[in-house]
């Protein structure tokens, strides 16, 4: 985008301005600048009569190039407006503010909208009807009954993401928020990015929950991991043994993996043992890196206890390096031992016994230098007899 490019308004699409909900609501939320922006846009609508070049935005607001796709990256997310490419040019959709009550009504604007006000400030902005008011309205079925019979599926806004039934799903489940403001807009954030309804949304948090509380980055890595190819990389053999760990890393959780290998080993988990799970697990692991990284530790170390040093050295290596399958954490653990091994080969000390004692040594001198130490030792041989008959 470069201010010399154009665009232009879509046609019949005139908004309500609605200032009181742009300033109370969406402000805090966007800021000065994209606040700004959507003013203009409202105030020079002009049905899409002609085409625009952003350059007369910049020179009238006195902004930036950068500063307004910034501006417009908010708008484009908060739903104020909706930005096409179109035959060579760009087109812009006004969107309306939403109101008083349907803003507050939506969790995710509700929660963005505390964190910049606060939760009194934003109780204040709320709508509340009198307990003992009773509502005399009538459904839209009821007025009328031929809708009924309308099976079409209702269209799905940007943001509707049906928390209530989330939380009574945790409540049926036995789980839990760490944060609750927090976890609930990093929710929305999965959910946004992924295309996840509600249910989906829970499902995905269900199986990335540790011990019973919901985490939103191993639900952010589990979703890339799984857009990412399953299969080994190309030009990559697994050994049969590596298979196996591959395979069982993937389909025990990590606590269960970890027992397996306390019983092999006649010892029982330890509460510390747990903490550290759960630790990795904070750090946005999934159960299979974790699996890979406690069985290398273990053969590593030769005990019957997890040793938490040096399991956490490879998780800080893993970390740095976004290792997220059990497949990449195998080759980056025999990259590992194969650069110890070289290391050690190096390290070794050199033997004083000379090569050619060696049985198996082979003489790969060069016909040349063969041809001069010939020289030299026939040389050698003569100013030692000469050295003889003078003695004599």
């Amino acid at each position: 985008m470069s201010p010399i490019e154009e665009f232009s308004y879509l046609k019949h699409n005139s908004i309500s301005y609605d200032s009181a909900s742009l300033i109370r609501l969406y402000q805090p939320i966007i800021g000065n600048d994209a606040t700004l922006i959507y003013q203009y846009l409202v105030q020079f609508f002009d049905d899409g009569r002609k085409k625009h070049k952003f350059s007369e935005i910049l020179n009238h607001i006195q902004f930036d190039m950068r500063r307004f796709e910034d501006a417009l990256v908010m708008l484009t997310a908060i739903d104020l407006i909706k930005l096409y490419r179109w035959s060579g040019a760009y087109l812009i959709k006004m969107q309306p503010a939403m109101t008083n009550e349907a803003f507050l009504a939506n969790p995710i604007y509700r929660s963005l909208l505390e964190r910049r006000i606060g939760e009194v400030a934003v109780a204040e902005l709320a709508l509340t009807v009198p307990e003992n008011a009773r509502d005399l309205s009538k459904k839209l079925t009821d007025v009328f009954p031929d809708l009924e019979n309308n099976t079409a599926s209702p269209v799905t806004a940007k943001t509707d993401f049906d928390l209530e039934s989330f939380r009574h799903r945790m409540v049926r489940d036995g789980l839990r928020f760490n944060n609750e403001k927090d976890d609930v807009l990093a929710l929305f954030a999965v959910a946004d990015r992924f295309n996840l309804n509600w249910f989906e949304t829970y499902d995905l948090a269900k199986q990335t929950a540790i011990g019973s509380t919901i985490s939103p980055k191993r639900m952010r890595v589990q979703k890339e991991e799984a857009g990412h190819l399953t299969e080994a990389p190309a030009g990559t053999d697994f050994s049969q043994q590596e298979t196996v760990i591959i395979r069982e890393a993937n389909k025990s959780t990590a606590l269960l993996f970890l027992e397996k290998i306390k019983q092999a080993r006649k010892a029982v988990v330890t509460k510390s043992e747990r903490d550290l799970l759960e630790e990795l697990a904070n750090m946005g692991f999934l159960d299979p890196v974790i699996n890979v990284m406690v069985l290398y530790t273990f053969n590593k170390t030769k005990s019957a206890n997890l040793n938490k040093p040096y399991l956490m050295k490879i998780a800080n290596d893993f970390s740095y390096q976004n290792v997220t399958r059990a497949e990449d954490a195998v080759l980056k653990m025999r990259s590992f031992n194969e650069r110890k091994q070289a290391q050690k080969v190096a390290q070794a000390p050199k033997s004083n016994v000379p090569e050619w004692s060696n049985p198996d040594y082979k003489e790969e001198t060069s016909p040349e230098k063969q041809a001069n130490l010939e020289k030299f030792r026939s040389d050698a041989l003569k100013r030692l007899e000469r050295l003889g008959k003078d003695g004599d």
